[in-house]
């Protein structure tokens, strides 16, 4: 068994079964080599229940997330998560869930959790702001987005995501949500599709359904009396009719007794505050159990406003409607959300519906734009026979609406990547931002470039997403800026830029900071050069005709990976690299999880 003993370096504690501190990198002299697998000391049994458990990038020896090094080669661990103190217990902004999993070192990448940011591919969970907005959505196994909040409510948006990712996880038997050595917690009530929690009274039928056992056995007991003469069959009936009907009373007086009260207390409770309202912009809401309504007076109608969980008890105008008001009273045969699909608005126009925003036809661009977003609509979408359904007639000669630039990237941010021609100008548009507008690039005297939105028809001028050597530029998958985006280490290598050689390692978000210049046999840290990348790249490779010392040669590669000599191995600052062909330990661990044990068809 591997003793447990003090660093001679550092002071932190060490086992003898490490070659290696994993909190200073110092060498170990109490090594001693295993010679069968050993189990973790008592007083690590918590802290291997929530620290992520992979394998060495560099050795393949076993390393945790709370490892600074690793204990097999002592390599640094990229994966490192500062055992901090657990601040944060119930998060309520986006900033306190990331700290929140942070504290727990929950490896958000291999759990499909995406905090802050819109991803837009398959299988994922996330929370990003939008504006004034926050959107809580999931992206299907189809690539298909399914919107669970889209309002101005962070807190309500953030506690959304944290409970299904606090489902997720005591789906799995890990409980993030209870101190190191703690009972597992129970687990939280979370909202469901179908509007909350099982009412009262199917978990009262649900109990009481125990009670069918006694007349049963009581059955059994009689028939076997009966074959032994010692009973008549009239008995058995009667006794176990007569039993039946006493155990169905009984149930039926308890779950009045017990049921309605209840049923009344949670009834009362979504429907205190019901009625109208009247903010300080004149906006006119009626409030029924927890569902908002927003009155449109264009279209005399009440729309559900998803985003407004509460109002002001000074805004309460009352319960019953009152004529002096301005405004009709709620009446449920004129409210409710629009449908999906295509409309022919009152003044002749086309609008389209979906993902709770409307889109209008430009027939003189020949493009559709975003018009507004629940709860105000378009005038006249209410009429009889304004909505066309999902299709629209060909003959009219209107594109898809689904297909064009402004409703396809909301469902997939990297549908309508490719080229555009705006004049004599060719732009790339590359979805990296959920924000469109920071996406597009232009191809100047330096290579591509990021570049401000163009003005005009995304749809008219996308040229498609194939690179067309005939329009003389470079192809900008190829470039720096775009490659860079795509993947942080897509353009590492060799550059140079007159007499000046340097050296780009994608390891920090802002580029600017990764870059190192070559200087009398040293590589230093430098600020980033001026001129075109694209031209200026040498390759990934050394050549000696440079100088002696490459830089995956030098201190400064070593600074950044210490104790590791150059193999041409090269970290990863995400847990990807942490998937499926590292070897997880089983049982309650981060490092178990499974992506797969999720329902990714349903909408949440």
């Amino acid at each position: 068994m591997a003793s447990t003993g003090i660093c001679a370096y550092c002071g932190a504690p060490i086992s003898s079964s490490s070659q290696k501190c994993p909190h200073c990198g110092a060498a170990n002299p109490l090594y001693v080599v295993p010679v069968r697998a050993a189990a973790a000391a008592p007083d690590e049994q918590d802290a291997l229940q929530f620290a992520s458990t992979g394998t060495c990038p560099y050795c393949g020896g076993t390393l945790r997330s709370d490892h600074r090094f690793c204990p097999s080669c002592g390599a640094e661990n990229p994966h490192f998560v500062e055992d901090t103190p657990r601040r944060i217990v119930h998060p309520r902004t986006i900033e306190e869930l990331k700290e929140y999993c942070a504290e727990r070192g929950m490896p958000l990448l291999r759990m499909r959790f995406f905090i802050g940011e819109d991803y837009p591919k398959p299988r994922a969970f996330g929370i990003y702001r939008d504006g004034d907005r926050f959107v809580v959505y999931k992206n299907k196994d189809n690539g298909n987005r399914a919107i669970r909040y889209d309002g101005p409510d962070e807190a309500y948006a953030v506690n959304e995501i944290f409970q299904k990712l606090l489902d997720e996880c005591h789906n799995r038997g890990i409980y993030p949500d209870r101190e190191p050595g703690a009972a597992p917690a129970a687990r939280p009530v979370t909202r469901t599709a179908g509007g909350g929690p099982k009412p009262l009274w199917q978990k009262l039928l649900k109990g009481f359904g125990v009670f069918l056992i006694w007349p049963i056995a009581l059955l059994v007991y009689l028939v076997q009396r009966m074959k032994s003469k010692k009973a008549n069959l009239g008995l058995v009936l009667l006794v176990f009719f007569g039993m039946g009907a006493a155990m169905i009373t009984t149930i039926f007086h308890l779950s009045l007794l017990v049921g309605l009260p209840a049923m009344g207390i949670e009834y009362l409770a979504e429907h205190r505050g019901d009625g109208y309202y009247r903010r300080a912009d004149q906006a006119v809401y009626y409030k029924e159990g927890t569902q908002f309504y927003w009155w449109d007076p264009a279209d005399d109608w009440w729309t559900p406003d998803y985003g407004t969980r509460s109002l002001s008890e000074d805004a309460f105008l009352g319960e019953e409607h009152s004529d002096d008001w301005g405004f009709p009273a709620f009446d449920t045969r004129r409210s409710g959300s629009p449908y999906t699909g295509y409309y022919r608005l009152g003044d002749g126009t086309y609008g389209y519906f979906d993902y709770s925003t409307w889109y209008l036809y430009d027939a003189g661009e020949g493009v559709w734009e975003e018009y507004c977003t629940l709860p105000q609509c378009p005038a006249g979408c209410r009429e009889e026979g304004a909505w066309l359904r999902w299709e629209l007639d060909p003959a009219l000669g209107i594109p898809n609406a689904r297909e064009t630039f402004a409703i396809a990237i909301r469902t997939d941010s990297h549908s309508k990547d490719g080229y555009y021609r705006f004049g004599d100008e060719i732009l790339y548009y590359y979805g990296y931002s959920y924000d469109p507008a920071d996406n597009w690039y232009a191809c100047g005297e330096n290579g591509w470039q990021s570049t401000d939105a163009p003005t005009g028809s995304y749809d008219k001028a996308y040229l498609g997403s194939q690179y067309d050597p005939a329009w003389g530029l470079p192809d900008a998958k190829d470039s720096f800026a775009v490659a860079t985006r795509e993947n942080s280490h897509g353009r590492d290598g060799y550059y140079r830029f007159g007499d000046d050689l340097y050296y780009y390692y994608g390891k920090y978000y802002d580029p600017s900071d990764n870059w190192y210049s070559y200087d009398d046999g040293d590589w230093v840290s430098a600020d980033a050069p001026q001129g075109s990348y694209d031209t200026s790249y040498e390759g990934s490779g050394w050549d000696f005709d440079w100088g002696d010392v490459s830089f995956t040669d030098s201190d400064t590669w070593d600074d950044l990976h210490p104790s590791y000599s150059s193999s041409g191995s090269s970290s990863s600052d995400s847990y990807s690299s942490w998937d499926s062909g590292s070897s997880w330990d089983s049982g309650s661990s981060w490092d178990s999880w499974d992506s797969g044990g999720t329902d990714w068809d349903s909408d949440w």
